[in-house]
C-alpha cells in the first residue's frame, strides 16, 4: 500500500475534493429543497436544486477521472500543495454548511 501511494501521491487528494465535492452537493440539494437556504453562488443561484446537483456530481466525476489518469503520478510539490489547500478550504466550507443546515433545522 505505501508503495502505491508513493507512485501516486496525488490519489488521496483528489478522492478527498471529490467526496467533498458531492457531500457539499447533497447538503446544497436538501437545504434548498426544504427551503432551509438559498444558493449564494450568481452561477447557480438561478437553477433548480436538482440541476446543481447534477452539476456538482458531473464536476466530481471529473475529478475522479483524474484518477485515471497519468496526473496522479504528478510529483511536483504546487499539485500537492494546491490540492491539500483546496482540501482544507472545501472542508471549512463544508463544515459552515452543515453549521448552517443543523441550525436553521432545530430552530
Amino acid at each position: 500500500m505505501a508503495i502505491l501511494e508513493r507512485s501516486t501521491p496525488l490519489k488521496i487528494p483528489i478522492w478527498t475534493l471529490g467526496i467533498l465535492n458531492v457531500l457539499d452537493g447533497m447538503l446544497t440539494f436538501f437545504g434548498l429543497s426544504l427551503g432551509y437556504i438559498t444558493e449564494g453562488n450568481p452561477l447557480l443561484s438561478s437553477l433548480s436544486p436538482f440541476a446543481i446537483l447534477t452539476i456538482k456530481l458531473f464536476l466530481s466525476l471529473c475529478l475522479f477521472s483524474l484518477l485515471l489518469t497519468p496526473f496522479i503520478a504528478i510529483r511536483a510539490r504546487h499539485w500537492r500543495y494546491l490540492l491539500l489547500s483546496a482540501n482544507i478550504l472545501y472542508s471549512m466550507i463544508l463544515i459552515l454548511h452543515a453549521s448552517w443546515l443543523i441550525l436553521v433545522a432545530i430552530a
